[in-house]
């Protein structure tokens, strides 16, 4: 049999359901057979659950997987039986075994663990889009990251002080901010109500970009904290959307940046992927903590995100 995760209606963690499956058969054309080692919990795994993003129902969560192709079908060249590949963006993940078109593979490094992957391909793909895509990161230049502490935050922050930016980062609470100490160059409370004014102390003249993680509750202090002619890239939203006024951002020559990753990766995938792997091997992520959860405690995963109870990434195992 194959365990997979369902879910019938939308709603919380609890619309969750583990099912026993018949097992996978073979791959059409196009198509692999992959059993999973390791599958990535995204935030955005969240909102297809609640119907922010409307699926067929039922549907299988999650995007992103690591594993061992068991089979391969015709018309796909380049990988092989037996060999360890890795996806994103791939609805259908919270499963054992699936089958998935070739195209959507990455090739992977042999000497990162199947977890270390899962933890940071797609979240390092969205960093490495926000840093090359929605911005053209320039070194020198000052950037704000609201959610700092969040899975795609962190490991953008992380990188941009890599890259020559001076680092601003926000988080929610005192634990979190003393994770990033030292890692960038301010740490900042993302709930303190004077929070704008904050970051215009430690950048008078505003910052030149924020990354928007965070949404509601925290964008009148990004409007406030960036600089007329700057660029507010809008990533996340774990606070929910804001209301933007129009007539402001326009008055202030704002750029409002936001959308789907994926056109920002088109035609870079493999380059992007690369330099992932390469970031968390050189350390620039700094040590990337992994909680682990067996797949059919995947609700338990959702709700741990839901109540910000896990710094880092999510996993689960089958």
């Amino acid at each position: 049999m194959n365990t997979t995760v369902r879910f019938h209606s939308y709603g919380g963690p609890e619309v969750l359901e583990v099912e026993n499956d018949a097992e996978v058969g073979p791959p059409g054309a196009g198509q692999v057979r992959l059993r999973h080692q390791a599958i990535g919990v995204n935030f955005i795994d969240t909102l297809f659950r609640q119907g922010v993003f409307p699926v067929p129902l039922p549907s299988v969560p999650g995007v992103e997987g690591v594993g061992v192709m068991e089979a391969v079908g015709a018309e796909v060249s380049g990988f092989k039986e037996g060999q360890r590949v890795a996806y994103y963006l791939a609805p259908g993940s919270y499963t054992q075994s699936r089958l998935i078109d070739a195209s959507a593979l990455v090739q992977v490094p042999d000497d990162l663990t199947a977890e270390q992957i899962a933890a940071v391909l797609t979240k390092g793909l969205t960093a490495w889009a926000g840093l090359n895509g929605y911005h053209v990161l320039q070194p020198g230049q000052t950037i704000l990251v609201q959610g700092a502490s969040s899975g795609v935050g962190n490991l953008l922050a992380r990188w941009a002080k890599a890259l020559g930016a001076t680092v601003i980062g926000t988080a929610g609470s005192a634990e979190k901010r003393a994770a990033l100490a030292g890692a960038i160059d301010h740490v900042l409370a993302s709930d303190a109500p004077d929070l704008g004014a904050q970051v215009r102390s430690l950048a008078p003249a505003g910052v030149d970009v924020v990354y928007e993680f965070v949404g509601k509750a925290t964008f009148d202090a990004s409007l406030a904290a960036v600089k007329d002619g700057g660029t507010v890239v809008s990533i996340g939203a774990a606070s929910g959307a804001p209301q933007i006024d129009k007539a402001a951002v326009a008055s202030r020559n704002l750029t409002m940046v936001g959308g789907p990753m994926a056109p920002h990766l088109s035609g870079r995938v493999e380059r992007a992927a690369t330099d992932v792997f390469a970031a968390l091997k050189s350390g620039i992520f700094g040590e990337v903590s992994v909680t682990r959860y067996a797949l059919r405690d995947a609700a338990r995963a959702h709700l741990d995100m839901a109540e910000r109870k896990k710094a880092g990434a999510l996993v689960l195992v089958p």
